[in-house]
């Protein structure tokens, strides 16, 4: 290989690379946690909020749940490793999406960011959220919800399967 060619190579892979940390399209972005790819997108009532997936780089054709809340309430620690249910509604089609309390982080002040996964979807909800323009959810349960002042937020699906396509894209690249 010439000189020229392994040049145009690292170029063409650094391009590669920069898009793939970028915003996909209509606010979907995919991000690099570890060999782990993330593809999310921010909730419009808390901008902090955010609903996606992950793919590992040993299991690339699973997209595990991953659901980001802000909660403001000092006795947050009770939720850590609770198994809870999330309404969601995808342009009237409703269902409840079990997932476990799988992190919780402070943030600046008196903020937590609290993880949601550990459930997979399957064939059905990535078909629901392909066709969906949005998607709806809400800390249903009381016992839930009083650990949130923002208990609902919306989340636009346009954008979802081509950030679906890039993040299957980057998460075999990790895996090789």
């Amino acid at each position: 290989m010439t000189i020229r060619k392994l040049v145009s190579v690292g170029v063409a892979l650094v391009a590669m690379s920069l898009a793939a940390e970028a915003k996909v399209s209509e606010g979907w972005e995919i991000e690099a946690i570890s060999k782990s790819t993330g593809y999310s997108v921010h909730g419009q009532e808390g901008s902090k909020n955010q609903f996606g997936l992950l793919k590992h780089s040993n299991t690339c054709a699973a997209d595990e749940l991953y659901i980001s809340w802000v909660s403001d309430s000092d006795n947050i620690w009770p939720l850590a490793g609770k198994q809870i249910s999330l309404a969601a509604d995808f342009d009237g089609v409703a269902l409840d999406i079990p997932v476990e309390v799988v992190s919780i982080r402070p943030m600046q002040g008196d903020r937590y960011q609290v993880i949601f996964g550990r459930s997979f979807a399957n064939s059905e909800l990535l078909s629901l959220m392909a066709n969906a323009a949005s998607v709806n959810l809400v800390m249903a349960s009381a016992d839930l919800a009083q650990f949130f002042s923002v208990t609902g937020d919306r989340f636009s699906m346009q954008g979802f399967a081509q950030a679906r396509l890039d993040a299957q894209s980057r998460c075999q690249s990790q895996s090789s």
